[in-house]
């Protein structure tokens, strides 16, 4: 029978066991764990064992209303991580029961890091799967490249030819320029994305070269586009893009995408989450995302948990520990 134990073990110890996971996504690291506490809500973290033996990790994002105090409401966003390879649906259930009865109670909204719905999952779905791509890393550089689309791979090569320099960034004005340039499209747009805040807090939670990958294309010794790829376990996110109108003339974001790509292969990275695929909304940056190759995950979706409160040792279950405090807050929302 699975345990789950809320008990935090702490930066090094949560990092080493996610580094073993053969997948590990954004929302499962410690550092967005501490960027989400800077944002008011709660950090929980849980190692699910079977036996004495750690098979998963758990982190939460918990938020109370001032406005109705007896809402909990606890969000597991692409967890629980698992030690070794995606679980059927029979031990997910399992594991997520452990979690359930360890918890007060409350609501938890809960999206599965694994693909397609889950048959006997016995969970109510409320929302469907979001889809994202993927880029194996692991493949050589030359064989990342052919599988570029041929309009992809030609503006690629456009962006060689132009005068751009890649520098890469660890803070600093650089770092600022990303962000602020980020927001201000964010802000036109309408986006609903994470805010300048929450990368802020991100950057400072991360380790600038072990956590993080920032590229700034120049061009005439000015900033004109930036990514930021966020690195967790084996896995990194594309996680904010920004260019300007002579970045985008001068294809600059081909060209740093895949230097971000050769780069994070170097570093011992085996996949790139580009991000969500969205046709109908965003048609434009989906088809950007699909020219460079990627294989297109389509998630199981959201499911609506009910958390009765916490069984004792007569249900099997021991008595939980206290849920971690508050992360500390290290100086969007992507929850």
């Amino acid at each position: 029978m699975f345990r789950c134990i809320f008990e935090d073990p702490g930066r090094r110890q949560w990092e080493d066991l996610l580094a073993r996971a053969p997948r590990a996504s954004l929302q499962q690291s410690f550092a967005y764990g501490v960027a989400v506490s800077a944002q008011g809500h709660m950090a929980h973290r849980a190692v699910i064992r079977d036996g004495r033996e750690p098979v998963a990790l758990l982190q939460l994002a918990v938020r109370r209303f001032r406005w109705l105090p007896g809402l909990r409401l606890a969000l597991a966003i692409y967890g629980p991580v698992w030690l070794d390879g995606e679980p059927d649906g029979q031990r997910l259930a399992q594991a997520m029961d452990a979690v359930c009865r360890t918890l007060e109670p409350g609501l938890l909204l809960w999206t599965p890091d694994v693909a397609n719905p889950i048959p006997g999952l016995g969970r109510r779905r409320v929302m469907t799967g979001a889809s994202t791509g993927v880029l194996d890393l692991r493949l050589p550089p030359a064989e990342l490249e052919a599988r570029l689309s041929g309009k992809w791979r030609n503006m690629l090569r456009r962006a060689r030819e132009a005068p751009l320099a890649v520098v890469e960034a660890r803070a600093g004005a650089l770092l600022d320029w990303l962000l602020d340039t980020n927001e201000a499209h964010r802000r036109r747009v309408g986006y609903r994305g994470p805010h300048r805040d929450f990368y802020q807090a991100l950057a400072a939670a991360s380790h600038p070269r072990r956590d993080r990958l920032v590229l700034i294309a120049r061009y005439a010794g000015e900033p004109v586009a930036g990514v930021w790829m966020q690195r967790h376990g084996r896995d990194a996110t594309y996680l904010v893009g920004a260019t300007t109108e002579s970045g985008r003339r001068l294809r600059a974001h081909h060209l740093l995408l895949f230097e971000a790509m050769l780069r994070l292969r170097e570093r011992g990275v085996e996949r790139l989450d580009l991000g969500g695929i969205d046709t109908v909304t965003a048609p434009g940056v989906a088809r950007f995302k699909l020219g460079t190759g990627c294989a297109v995950r389509t998630f199981a979706g959201t499911y609506l948990l009910s958390l009765p409160g916490r069984h004792r040792a007569s249900a099997g279950v021991p008595a939980a520990a206290p849920l971690a405090a508050r992360s500390p807050a290290v100086g969007g929302d992507i929850v």
